[in-house]
C-alpha cells in the first residue's frame, strides 16, 4: 500500500527479547521442538533501551528529529495528536 516506506532507512526496528520463565518454578522455560519459543518481547518500556543499544536514537538525533510518533502492533489505531504535539514542542 506504501511502498516508498519500505525503501526508508530506519523506519522499523526490533526491540530486545527475554527469556520466557515457568510459570510455577520461575525459572527458564525451555521448548524442545522450537528454542525460539523460549523468548519473549520484553514489553513497551524496553522501547528506550532498544533505541540507545541499536544506534538508532543516535541516529535520529543526528538526523535532526525530535520528536518521534511510536505505534506498537497493539496501537497500531492510535493517531498523532498535533495539540499534544504543539504543546511539546512550545
Amino acid at each position: 500500500k506504501y511502498p516508498d516506506l519500505r525503501a526508508e532507512e530506519g523506519l522499523e526496528m526490533i526491540q530486545n527479547k527475554v527469556p520466557k520463565l515457568h510459570a510455577t518454578t520461575f525459572e527458564p522455560a525451555t521448548c524442545e521442538s522450537d528454542s525460539s519459543n523460549e523468548w519473549c518481547p520484553p514489553g513497551h518500556g524496553d522501547l528506550y533501551a532498544a533505541l540507545v543499544g541499536s544506534g538508532r536514537l543516535d541516529a535520529l538525533i543526528e538526523g535532526g528529529y525530535k520528536y518521534m510518533f511510536v505505534s506498537n502492533s497493539d496501537n497500531l489505531g492510535a493517531t498523532l495528536d498535533l495539540k499534544i504535539l504543539t504543546h511539546f514542542a512550545q
